[in-house]
């Protein structure tokens, strides 16, 4: 019978070989040969970006707190101011320039001039506090220059826009029913005034709405049998208030 033959031994070959697997310093070792260049430039780079971007910062910094010294010097009369709003054009400190010589103009009764003033204010001052005065002060000085209708819709665009301040809706609401009741509406005058209490009750404007609302309330009736006409009131008696722009608040 024969022997069955002997299972044969693995050869040396198959039996040195080993499934080694590098470590992960070993790995990171690799990673790095290979790659230190491009690591060490990319690193310069984000390096050179953060210093450029801290010395842009301070440029910004210093060369606002130049336009603030600018500004305060030109403050002192109107010709600097102007000038500064002309030569800074485009930035918020020249819209604030504008809307001072707008309040100027408005407060001197140079009504067109005023007017020409705060739309180019206008035109930097977008949103905020500054924004709403400049479309307060634009409004205001259209009814002063005569420009009535276009007074009046700009009043009642900013009583009707609820993303404004509420300072500014509830003065320009006031303003609306001064002039109902320069016309002698009675009905926009109660109007206006439930607008500013539904906005702002505890208000100033409050009080003086109300208190037009009350000398309307007052008005006596005109009798059935028409009565001998009055003799005709000077100008000075006539003329209603001049409504003035509330620019301190």
């Amino acid at each position: 019978m024969t022997t069955p033959a002997s299972p044969q031994p693995p050869s040396a070959s198959h039996a040195d070989v080993k499934n080694v697997t590098p470590g992960l310093a070993e790995q990171l070792h690799q990673f790095w040969t290979r790659n230190r260049n491009l690591i060490v430039a990319a690193c310069a780079v984000v390096f050179v970006v953060i210093v450029i971007r801290g010395v842009m910062d301070h440029m910004a910094a210093e060369k606002e707190k130049q336009f603030g010294a600018d500004f305060a010097a030109a403050a002192v009369t109107p010709e600097k101011l102007q000038a500064f709003a002309q030569t800074h054009a485009g930035h918020e400190l020249a819209g604030v320039a504008w809307l001072q010589l707008g309040d100027q103009a408005y407060a001197a009764q140079r009504a067109t001039e005023a007017v020409a003033h705060y739309e180019q204010a206008a035109k930097v001052l977008k949103s905020g506090p500054l924004a709403d005065r400049t479309r307060l002060g634009l409004a205001m000085a259209q009814l002063q220059a005569g420009q009535i209708e276009a007074g009046r819709a700009a009043l009642q665009a900013l009583v009707d826009n609820d993303k404004l301040s509420r300072g500014a809706r509830v003065e320009a609401a006031y303003h609306l029913a001064s002039l109902a009741h320069a016309a002698g509406s009675a009905a926009d005058v109660r109007t206006q005034m439930e607008r500013i209490l539904s906005l702002d009750p505890s208000s100033p404007w409050a009080q003086r709405v109300m208190m037009l609302r009350m000398a309307d309330a007052s008005t006596p009736t005109a009798p059935a049998v028409a009565a001998p006409a009055a003799p005709a009131a000077t100008a000075e008696e006539s003329a209603e208030p001049v409504i003035k722009l509330n620019l301190g608040q």
